[in-house]
């Protein structure tokens, strides 16, 4: 399954997500590159874990993109992933994972330049509810950012776009019992915020 695309040009795009073996059947990442003809896979490092994932991608320039998703490690808790491109090669990066979380995920990212880019997703804190994440790169590590839940409600990131670094609107949603409305928040170069919606 391919999850996410971003396109410099109508000549190239690169496309991310998993794909499913019988040695792996969880799911392993991987990446295609269009170059205005046809799709080619290219080659990724393998993260450790008991599989992995890519949600989603965002090339800023042609050799510079940024993937991200999920490991799930051997313990069986979900860990935050990012791959690097530098035209070249796919890299690893170092991502953090909340301290105490049980599972956290990265689904969307977007880069408003080849060094300022942020993710979004979710991380579960035991025995509280599942809660938004944001995680930001600024050029040499990702560093995770405070980001505001909707109150009584279990919250998520799903999807993000950042048209520079010092505006970002991340969207997903909330939900409990009885209901689940939509969530919004804006960061102003600062914090985030809940918007209404």
């Amino acid at each position: 399954n391919l999850h996410g695309v971003s396109c410099t040009s109508a000549s190239a795009c690169t496309a991310v997500g998993a794909y499913n073996t019988a040695a792996n059947p969880g799911g392993t990442v991987f990446v295609e590159r269009w170059n205005g003809t046809s799709w080619s896979v290219q080659t990724t490092p393998q993260p450790s874990g008991i599989w992995n994932w890519f949600m989603g991608v965002s090339c800023p320039s042609a050799t510079a993109c940024t993937a991200v998703g999920l490991i799930l490690d051997n313990q069986r808790n979900g860990l935050t992933l990012a791959m690097r491109w530098n035209g070249t090669s796919w890299s690893v990066q170092t991502t953090p994972s909340p301290i105490g979380a049980e599972g956290s995920s990265l689904s969307a990212v977007s880069c408003s330049s080849p060094v300022e880019c942020t993710a979004v997703g979710t991380i579960n804190l035991p025995p509280g509810p599942p809660l938004t994440l944001a995680e930001r790169w600024a050029g040499t590590k990702w560093s995770i950012e405070a980001t505001p839940n909707a109150t009584g409600f279990n919250s998520y990131l799903e999807a993000v776009s950042c048209p520079s670094g010092t505006v970002c609107i991340a969207v997903g949603g909330s939900f409990s019992p009885t209901s689940a409305p939509t969530l919004a928040e804006r960061w102003n170069g600062t914090s985030w915020a809940v918007q209404a919606t």
